[in-house]
């Protein structure tokens, strides 16, 4: 009897924990989705589009001295700011 009473708790416990682990798996497919959504639209817009042709025109200058200059001097205002 006593044994009965304790799985049936466990088995509710377990459906509980099951039904909220779908509903935080469909919050998070819903936040990605909407995630991928916003990416998409920004990547398309006019601010987007530049910084990625800018990202595009470093990756092919990235071994010239000017742009590895730049990059240590970004480095060093990282560890600025964390310190």
């Amino acid at each position: 009897m006593l044994i009965e009473f304790i799985l049936k708790q466990d088995k509710l416990r377990l459906q509980q924990c099951a039904a909220q682990f779908q509903q935080q798996q469909q919050l998070r497919y819903a936040y990605l989705w909407l995630t991928g959504q916003r990416c998409k639209q920004f990547i398309s817009s006019a601010p987007g589009l530049t910084l990625s042709f800018s990202a595009g025109m470093l990756m092919t200058w990235r071994h010239t001295s000017t742009v590895k200059t730049l990059r240590k001097v970004g480095a060093v205002r990282w560890l600025r700011y964390l310190i």
